[in-house]
C-alpha cells in the first residue's frame, strides 16, 4: 500500500473576494465574483454564504482534525468557466506551495442536511495542478446540475492539499449515545460509490467499546498516480485483513461521537488514514431522521 506522511502546510490570510469581471453594459461597473476563504472558525458565522457542511465544520474544528482547506463561494451569476484560472490562483495563493505541482482535492460542499445513503457519492477529483481549472469547472457544473446551492444560490466547492491515505473511512455517528456508530473502511482512497466498492463494515455498540465486524474480500484498491488516481491490485494478506485495526475503529467512533453531541445532529465524516492518523476530509450534517432508535 502507499505509504506517506502528509504534505500539507497551513492555510494562511484572510477571505479574498475574486472580482468576475467588467460588465460589457456597464463598463465602468464590476460585477461581484467568487469568494475565497480560509477554512477557519470565523466562516461558522456564514452558514447562508458558505452552506451547512461548511458551517458545521468550521464550528467543529478544535475536536476534527481536519487539513486546511480552502473553500470557493460561486455565487449563480458568475460566469466561472472564464474566471476560474483567478480563482484557482488566489485559491492556491493560501496554500504555501514551495514551487511544487502537488496533487489537489477538489470537492463540492453540501449546504443542508442529506439523508446517510447520498453521502455515499463524494464527487472528489484528485488531479495535479495543471488540470485544476476543468476540475473547478466540472465541480460547480456538477453542484449547479444537482441543485447543491445555498441560501444566496451560491456553489461552495473545497479545495485541499492531497496526501495519499493507506486506508479510508466512512464514519456515521448520531449524538444520540443509545446509538450505536458506523464505519466503512477500505485500502487506499474512496473515491467511486461505495456501494460499488467492497468495504469491511464496523458497529461500535453505544459503550464506545464493543466492536461487532465483517470484512469483505477487497482485491484492488484505488491509489494516487501522476494526474490523478488509478486501480492496483491488492496483495492476498490484504485482500482478506481488515483495513482499520479495532483500535483505530474505536478511536474514529469516539472522534465521531464527540463531534456530533458538539454539532448537535448526525454527521458522516470521511476519514483518511494517514499511517495510522486520521484526517477528516469531509464533516456533513445528516437528516435527523435517517437515524431512528431502534
Amino acid at each position: 500500500m502507499v505509504r506517506s506522511e502528509p504534505a500539507w502546510a497551513p492555510v494562511s490570510g484572510s477571505g479574498i473576494a475574486v472580482l468576475a469581471g467588467r460588465d460589457d453594459e456597464r463598463p465602468a461597473a464590476l460585477r461581484a465574483g467568487a469568494m475565497v476563504l480560509p477554512l477557519d472558525r470565523r466562516v461558522a458565522r456564514r452558514s447562508a454564504v458558505v452552506g451547512l457542511e461548511v458551517a458545521v465544520t468550521a464550528r467543529l474544528l478544535d475536536l476534527l482534525p481536519a487539513p486546511p482547506t480552502a473553500v470557493v463561494v460561486v455565487p449563480s451569476e458568475v460566469d466561472f468557466a472564464a474566471h476560474v484560472a483567478e480563482v484557482g490562483r488566489v485559491a492556491c495563493g493560501l496554500f504555501h506551495m514551495d514551487g511544487q505541482d502537488p496533487v489537489l482535492t477538489v470537492g463540492v460542499a453540501c449546504p443542508y442536511p442529506v439523508a446517510p445513503e447520498t453521502t455515499e457519492d463524494l464527487n472528489l477529483y484528485n488531479m495535479h495542478l495543471e488540470a485544476l481549472p476543468e476540475a473547478l469547472v466540472e465541480s460547480v457544473a456538477a453542484a449547479r446540475r444537482l441543485n447543491l446551492a445555498t441560501a444566496n444560490g451560491s456553489c461552495v466547492l473545497l479545495l485541499q492539499r492531497f496526501a495519499p491515505p493507506k486506508a479510508s473511512a466512512v464514519v456515521q455517528a448520531s449524538p444520540n449515545r443509545r446509538l450505536p456508530v458506523r464505519i466503512s473502511g477500505r485500502w487506499g482512497l474512496t473515491e467511486a460509490s461505495l456501494s460499488e466498492v467492497p468495504a469491511d463494515e464496523f458497529e461500535v455498540a453505544p459503550d464506545g467499546r464493543g466492536v461487532t465486524e465483517k470484512l469483505a474480500w477487497k482485491p484492488t484498491a484505488n491509489v494516487t498516480a501522476h494526474g490523478g488516481t488509478r486501480t492496483v491490485d491488492l496483495s492476498e494478506r490484504c485482500r482478506y485483513q481488515s483495513s482499520l485495526s479495532r483500535g483505530t475503529v474505536l478511536r474514529l467512533a469516539a472522534l465521531a461521537r464527540n463531534a456530533a453531541v458538539a454539532a448537535g445532529r448526525p454527521l458522516t465524516l470521511d476519514v483518511a488514514m494517514l499511517n495510522d492518523r486520521p484526517v477528516v476530509l469531509r464533516c456533513r450534517p445528516c437528516a435527523r431522521e435517517a437515524f431512528p432508535v431502534r
